[in-house]
């Protein structure tokens, strides 16, 4: 009877060996394939949200055009930080031609909690700082349908179109995000973006992730241009 105990457990802790040796062996076979699917993705994004393709082209570019694209058209070897909360990140800059003659628009990353997770993005912005250029969402674990849309045309698009951004008057929000537009807010002086339906919390989240970072972005460049003499 121990004897047959024995044998079942042996088994039991052989093949426990071989599916761990197998799930080890497709993680490392795997790993290398993720890695340069997560710089395809983050490659497109910067291309997305700084427009330097078109979104049909964009969908029928190849990798190795889309690293060639990013790697003319895109610096991020600068890092900016805000002085009043040591917030740091790469600044990243976009250009108009291969041989960044002209700087087309800044760009920074942000992140914070949506309704369910985290949301990260690039927010790009005019070389002046005073309007948006573009946004892209990163990742997201909002709810499909509802949430989730940040992602899509419908919200993105108002970030084109030019919201202000620059800093507001004491008291006052970079960009408000709401189902009704504030008095006082018109097409050469937007800071209102329309809010999800549906999705109040997500709408919600962003607006604040958004301003928090945009305060943090407006100190952090100005504590640069100071440093360089620019501005």
């Amino acid at each position: 009877m121990k004897q047959t105990q024995a044998h079942i457990v042996l088994f039991m802790v052989s093949v426990a060996l071989v599916f761990g040796a197998a799930v080890a062996g497709i993680h490392l076979l795997s790993k290398d394939t993720i890695a340069r699917n997560d710089d395809i993705h983050f490659q497109r994004a910067l291309v997305d949200v700084f427009r330097l393709a078109t979104a049909a082209s964009l969908e029928t570019i190849s990798a190795a055009e889309l690293a060639a694209l990013v790697d003319a058209r895109v610096n991020d070897d600068e890092m900016i930080e805000d002085p009043e909360s040591g917030w740091r990140t790469p600044l990243f800059k976009a250009y108009a031609d291969p041989q960044r003659r002209e700087l087309s628009a800044y760009g920074f990353r942000f992140r914070g909690l949506g309704f369910w997770a985290p949301i990260e993005g690039i927010l790009a912005v005019t070389p002046d700082l005073q309007q948006s250029v573009g946004i892209v969402i990163l990742a997201q674990e909002e709810t499909p349908g509802l949430g989730g849309r940040i992602e899509e045309a419908v919200f993105r698009d108002q970030f084109t179109a030019g919201v202000v951004i620059a800093p507001p008057p004491a008291g006052e929000s970079f960009i408000t995000i709401s189902a009704s537009k504030p008095a006082g807010d018109s097409p050469g002086h937007r800071r209102h973006v329309d809010a999800i339906t549906g999705a109040t919390q997500t709408s919600m989240a962003m607006g604040v992730m958004l301003n928090d970072h945009l305060s943090r972005f407006q100190r952090a460049m100005a504590h640069r241009n100071a440093i360089n003499g620019e501005g």
